[in-house]
């Protein structure tokens, strides 16, 4: 309270000329006996208002201190984790169960392979016809089984590390099947040679095919080759053919065959297609093409790594059915060469 000078000045509370203190806070004149009464009044409000709620206030906070896990913020983390375990829980059965998948098409295909291996072995036994290089082929076919028995090459598990996730998800691939292809069945003048890896035209201007030792039906797979020797026709073949298509003349490409050739052309459905979508045969020596046999979408590629070219074909499956088998043909020229690549 401040003390007023001015006589003239009255009480807010009486109305008396007799005011003679004024409040800094509310800017009111009053008497001594009123500026008394003020004065308490501001007492019983800063104890039942200020005082009361600053009590109140540390008693709340003293009891949340005490119960702080409890708090409606945690609740809502705790919300935040229930839903994430369960999210995370789906993801993974997901994850199972597209590998099992997985899986049991990469066993049945184990299966079939060692099942022909079994018939190849019994009949070279039964026949009495083998010799060291078959002893030696043989066994690395079963290394190879062997080792993708134990680990598959084919399937890969790794995390999508995407910087806006908090938590990686799981992600399951059936990677590109890259095989240790061999050369095995053949018609016409072709010698096969380096372990069933290189193919030779023989002998006169005649056609001449062979077939992959595997059978496709499931997955993808690639196959690379390289060009040894071509001669200025420059006709090769590079595709697949239906296991049981009969290999007499043209048979084990115009019949089911399905895949690239010299003179730009693109077999299907019985006949070749010259520059069928673009297709143009630009083949060189040393060139290395790869094949790509891919059974899930029907489909085969060719690319010349030289020319970065890509070609894809549809495979018509009532025209070529399953199983599939790499297929190479060579023309014209005796002396032009294939070779796979490891």
């Amino acid at each position: 309270m401040a003390t007023s000078t001015t006589n003239d000045l009255r009480c807010t509370t009486c109305g008396k000329a007799a005011a003679t203190f004024m409040c800094r806070g509310c800017l009111k004149d009053f008497c001594m006996r009123h500026a008394s009464e003020h004065r308490q009044e501001l007492a019983k409000q800063m104890d039942e208002d200020v005082i009361s709620f600053h009590d109140q206030l540390r008693q709340n906070f003293d009891e949340q201190m005490k119960k702080s896990p409890d708090h409606t913020l945690m609740k809502q983390i705790d919300e935040w984790e229930r839903n994430s375990i369960e999210k995370i829980r789906q993801t993974a059965n997901d994850a199972r169960q597209q590998l099992l998948n997985i899986i049991d098409k990469h066993m049945d295909k184990l299966k079939n392979d060692l099942e022909c291996l079994t018939q190849e072995l019994k009949k070279a036994r039964d026949d009495d016809n083998f010799f060291e290089n078959d002893l030696n082929k043989w066994i690395t076919t079963l290394n190879e089984l062997k080792k993708d028995l134990i680990t598959p090459q084919t399937i890969n598990v790794h995390y999508d590390n995407d910087t806006t996730s908090f938590i990686s998800k799981i992600i399951i691939n059936e990677k590109l099947n890259i095989l240790y292809e061999r050369f095995e069945q053949f018609f016409g003048d072709i010698f096969i040679s380096d372990n069933g890896t290189v193919v030779t035209h023989n002998g006169s201007y005649c056609y001449a095919s062979v077939r992959g030792k595997y059978e496709y039906t499931s997955g993808k797979h690639q196959i690379r080759f390289q060009i040894k020797h071509l001669s200025n026709k420059r006709w090769i073949f590079f595709g697949i053919s239906y296991r049981d298509t009969p290999a007499v003349g043209y048979g084990s490409i115009g019949k089911t065959g399905y895949g690239f050739s010299g003179e730009d052309n693109v077999w299907y459905d019985g006949s070749a297609k010259q520059r069928f979508n673009g297709y143009t045969s630009d083949f060189e020596i040393n060139d290395i093409i790869e094949l790509l046999i891919n059974c899930d979408q029907r489909t085969i590629s060719l690319t010349n790594e030289r020319t970065h070219k890509t070609h894809v074909l549809d495979v018509d499956i009532t025209n070529c059915p399953f199983p599939w088998k790499m297929t190479v043909g060579l023309y014209f020229s005796p002396g032009d060469s294939v070779c796979i690549l490891p």
